[in-house]
């Protein structure tokens, strides 16, 4: 009897710590053991990813595990070989052993120190990590998309270049991924449509979202995509650049884009919208003094569909 006790209970045990592994996101943990945001944005990782000794820059990019975070930024502690500028680095932090580690420079970016490396983002199944370089500041010619694998649970430390068809010889801005084998890529005003099957890029189309918008830097394409969020600066805005959404249409159209409206949008400028692996959040990049990351609830989505 006691023999049949103690196989139930580890038996129980196991299983505990299996949903506990497959269920992370829900975890108090995720998100660095922050208070999740309502309907109001919130400073992102206030002093860790939101920090005030370097100003961030493109989007936030969570692992579908929740278990990494990665994000760029302009930092002073970086430089250009003149030492005359500040350099675009990314940055990462894991959790592991039951906590999160410091922010930490990735290895894969030490090949290039002195140019800008940033844009990450992970692959639908976690597996790779793209992100781009230019190897010249401020020669947006040499932008090209790399990425590194994941063996063993650790990153390689060798960029790979994607290469053609992806690569071209204008910004080669990181991939947005969709779970329907699709990737898209900005290409400002119009978008690159490519199927994303094997690790490989086939380009397909080039597509606009709706008359007269544009899509500037990266944006947000929802998983099943039935929506769309970028920036943009229009007359009917608030000032500067701000968040648009655009739905699919019952005719599997983008429909009109529609301004997030005040709690998103401020008279500063908004961009690089990226939701969560989970879909419970949206982040953005506000040009606060330190341009800081905020996220907010994706209830605001679902209550800006209404209207």
């Amino acid at each position: 009897m006691r023999t049949l006790l103690f196989i139930l209970i580890v038996g129980l045990y196991v299983i505990s710590c299996s949903s506990k592994e497959q269920n992370f996101l829900e975890s108090k943990d995720a998100y660095f053991g922050l208070t999740p945001p309502g309907l109001t944005p919130e400073v992102f990782a206030l002093g860790f990813a939101s920090d005030t000794t370097w100003a961030e820059h493109c989007q936030v990019a969570v692992s579908p595990d929740g278990k990494e975070i990665y994000w760029s930024a302009w930092s002073t502690a970086h430089k250009t070989q003149d030492g005359t500028k500040n350099t675009e680095q990314i940055f990462y932090s894991r959790f592991k052993n039951g906590k999160w580690s410091k922010p930490a420079l990735a290895e894969f970016t030490k090949n290039n120190p002195y140019g800008l490396n940033g844009g990450p983002a992970f692959s639908p199944d976690g597996k790779r990590l793209y992100f781009y370089q230019v190897k010249s500041p401020w020669a947006s010619s040499d932008m090209n998309t790399y990425f590194v694998e994941k063996k063993n649970g650790e990153w390689g430390t060798t960029p790979i270049n994607v290469g053609e068809p992806y690569n071209t010889s204008g910004q080669d801005y990181s991939p947005i991924f969709t779970k329907n084998g699709v990737a898209y890529k900005n290409l400002f005003g119009k978008i690159a449509k490519f199927t994303f099957s094997d690790n490989k890029f086939s380009f397909t189309d080039s597509i606009v979202i709706y008359k007269n918008y544009r899509q500037l830097w990266n944006f947000c394409i929802s998983p099943n995509e039935d929506y769309v969020i970028f920036s943009d600066m229009r007359k009917d805005g608030y000032c500067d650049v701000d968040l648009y959404i655009s739905f699919k249409t019952d005719e599997d159209k983008w429909g009109e884009p529609i301004n997030m409206g005040d709690k998103i949008n401020t008279s500063t400028r908004e961009r690089f919208p990226m939701v969560s692996p989970d879909g419970k959040y949206l982040f953005l990049m506000r040009h606060t003094k330190t341009q800081d990351f905020f996220w907010v609830s994706t209830d605001i989505i679902i209550e800006l569909k209404k209207h």
